[in-house]
């Protein structure tokens, strides 16, 4: 029987992360997978029936990227949201909120995102005084970039109807609210976007995803979501695939359904339940043994008590789902890890088959990575904050003391002893070749990777930490003709160079979704 394929790849530096294979020059592509990777003449009898030949001209090709935390769907509805993420200043915040007062009706929420206090010069959150010059009239949300902090004006707080014992509402010295509002939960509940909205940001966010060279992005949801990407999926409208993790309180609907972790479709697969430990450093909410440089009072804060953790994890290990737990400060990580020790004996030997998982880990310990290693527990951890937060003069300098900072985000620490690290953006920013350069320009030399192991931990660990190690993170035959064309090789530039590498193009199943070229109008 003649043998055809959908797309061939010829002449091209392929490097597959398959340890069996680690090189090849040529792929071929037939229903969505990958049907040969190999040699330039190992698909030659392909050509002449071929529906697509592509000739690289010695371009790399890395597998699609793995994202293994993200917000992707939020992203894509923040699009419509004025965006603040190139803001300078609290006067250049409201400038931008001023801009898109008149795109709004009268009593519609104006909401924002992506602002960085730790960017300007004020060094300082903006606050409802802030907002309230913008305007009165209109109530007026922003997120900080880490999304776990808030301000609201005037009129947002009086909507919102928030009890000032809320321990997330800040208060001056008289005890009025400042606008300033970190870690509460269901927030945006009053908020409720159309079914449109949320599947126009569904589409947005899988198409942001393909610019990235991401071609499977593990997506942190709210709830009420997963109907709409499932609608989307129907329609063939899915550019990206897309894992999601629903909140905790959704697991007790999961536990009744007999719905467990990896259930689903190529496209669309069921993760994890996300648990939320501590907050962040940018709100001061992580939870740390110490206290904040710029904060001597504070210790960050829990976000739930160490036995409503163990409930969460007894009800997720029992009933065969994944935890994906927030845990950013030390005292965080040691609750995760300490819940996870008190399992009894038959739930532990689930935990490691299960695939558990601790979400940021920055400022975990050496002792801590050996504890959870020996527990079967995955770091699923962020490069992308090392180039954001982590240099000299950044962010985490201002919050935390030295010696603090030194031993955070610990790789290299990480795979010496032996732990699976998985890789995610948690768009800040997003991109893997921004975080493959992080990892290994960490200013940490003790800590740093090699580009190939941080591309490891960006492609096949990340797939193996959402089960999906059998169909996607690398390049072989029968797995998801899922690839990237990068602009050069991140293996054979300076470590420092991979910043300037460049996507070129992103193909999913097979298909391209992505080009660079087809952007610029070439």
């Amino acid at each position: 029987m003649k043998i055809e394929a959908d797309l061939v790849v010829l002449n091209a530096n392929i490097i597959t992360m398959d340890p069996a294979h680690p090189s090849a020059s040529a792929i071929a592509a037939k229903n969505f997978k990958l049907l040969a990777v190999g040699r330039d003449e190992d698909v030659e009898e392909l050509l002449p029936s071929a529906k697509r030949v592509i000739d690289l001209g010695g371009k790399t090709v890395v597998p699609g990227f793995v994202d293994a935390h993200t917000h992707i769907t939020a992203e894509g509805l923040r699009a419509d949201h004025a965006d603040l993420t190139g803001t300078r200043s609290v006067e250049d915040v409201k400038k931008v909120l001023s801009v898109a007062l008149p795109f709004h009706k009268p009593g519609d929420w104006v909401l924002g995102h992506g602002w960085d206090e730790s960017q300007w010069a004020e060094k300082r959150y903006v606050n409802a005084e802030d907002l309230d010059e913008v305007s009165t009239e209109y109530p007026i949300m922003i997120d900080r970039i880490d999304g776990h902090l808030t301000v609201a004006n005037s009129v947002a707080l009086k909507k919102l109807g928030l009890s000032l014992k809320n321990e997330g509402v800040m208060k001056d010295k008289k005890g009025k609210p400042t606008g300033v509002l970190k870690d509460i939960e269901d927030l945006y509940s009053k908020i409720t976007p159309t079914a449109e909205e949320i599947q126009k940001g569904v589409r947005r966010a899988t198409r942001i995803a393909n610019e990235y060279g991401i071609t499977t992005a593990v997506d942190n949801i709210g709830s009420g979501i997963l109907r709409h990407i499932r609608e989307c999926e129907l329609r063939n409208e899915l550019t990206a695939r897309l894992v999601v993790n629903p909140r905790d309180d959704q697991m007790t609907h999961m536990v009744k359904l007999g719905i467990t972790s990896a259930m689903g479709t190529p496209m669309v697969k069921i993760g994890g339940i996300k648990i939320f430990a501590d907050g962040s450093i940018g709100a001061r909410t992580a939870a740390i043994s110490g206290t904040y440089k710029d904060d001597k009072k504070n210790h960050g804060r829990l976000l739930m008590t160490p036995k409503k953790l163990a409930k969460l994890v007894h009800q997720a290990v029992d009933s065969g789902i994944q935890t994906v737990t927030h845990a950013i400060g030390d005292a965080a990580i040691e609750m995760v890890i300490s819940t996870f020790e008190g399992l009894s004996d038959t739930e532990k030997t689930l935990v490691r088959r299960q695939r558990h998982r601790i979400e940021h880990a920055e400022m975990i310990s050496e002792d801590q990575i050996r504890r959870a290693t020996s527990l079967g527990l995955i770091l699923s951890m962020q490069p992308n904050f090392v180039g954001k937060w982590q240099l000299a003069g950044g962010l985490y300098e201002t919050r935390l003391e030295e010696e603090v900072v030194r031993g955070m985000n610990m790789f290299r620490v990480a795979l010496d002893n032996g732990a699976r690290v998985c890789f995610g953006s948690d768009g800040m920013p997003y991109g893997p070749l921004y975080g493959i350069w992080s990892a290994s320009t960490h200013p940490n030399q003790r800590v740093r990777l090699t580009p190939e192991e941080a591309l490891r931990c960006y492609t096949l660990e990340s797939a193996y930490a959402s089960f999906l190690e059998g169909t996607v993170g690398s390049i072989a035959v029968g797995k998801r003709a899922d690839f990237v064309v990068l602009s050069d090789n991140i293996l054979k530039v300076r470590p420092e160079g991979i910043a300037d590498v460049r996507i070129e193009n992103t193909f999913v199943g097979g298909k391209e979704e992505f080009s660079a070229a087809k952007n610029r109008g070439v």
